[in-house]
């Protein structure tokens, strides 16, 4: 009897133990089709970065209806997606105007940038055929002082609902809005409306 017992529980074990993780980690990242721009020597403080909480959380984010959306849970960010947001921005934004230099928020008076870009996310998700919506409105002030505040929506298709190629889709669509806030810097830079 107690080594059928032995047995049964041995063979219990063997079926509970350790399971192979078959999550797939995901980062945005600044697409390397972005034009370079002319020079734009200022600092730049981005932050801060709002996200809905059913967005701030490991799960890649799937959205089904209008009332419903799908967590995946072998499909996760590898960083927090305010972080990577942060960073991928400063990426793109590197690119469309060399020369400038980034100061993470919040930060202190003392290195103050000349220019803050503050980002609040409503959506950024892809649906089940692989669209992603970025829909946010975004801030540039100076010294507290605004001075220009956009809401921006944009749909970017993935060609597949392929997890890859969706998260390379929304890394255009945080392309396409670096442009518009890189486009504003370079307006307040220059004096013009």
């Amino acid at each position: 009897m107690k080594r059928f017992l032995f047995v049964g529980v041995t063979m219990a074990a063997g079926c509970l133990g350790p399971r192979a993780d078959l999550s797939s980690f995901f980062l945005l990242s600044s697409p390397p089709t972005l034009s370079q721009g002319a020079p734009v020597p200022v600092v730049l403080g981005i932050g801060p970065i709002t996200l809905p909480g059913y967005l701030d959380r490991p799960q890649i984010v799937v959205r089904l209806s209008e009332n419903e959306i799908e967590l995946t849970e072998s499909d996760r960010w590898a960083e927090p997606l305010a972080q990577n947001l942060a960073r991928a921005l400063e990426e793109d934004l590197l690119q469309l105007m060399p020369s400038s230099a980034y100061v993470d928020y919040p930060w202190y008076a003392s290195a103050a940038p000349d220019y803050g870009i503050s980002l609040d996310v409503r959506r950024f998700e892809a649906d089940s055929d692989g669209v992603v919506v970025l829909d946010a409105t975004w801030k540039l002030t100076a010294d507290g002082d605004l001075l220009e505040s956009r809401a921006t929506l944009i749909e970017e298709p993935s060609g597949s609902p392929d997890r890859a190629a969706t998260v390379a889709a929304q890394s255009r669509a945080l392309a396409e809005l670096s442009q518009e806030i890189a486009s504003a810097v370079r307006r307040a830079q220059d004096g013009t409306p």
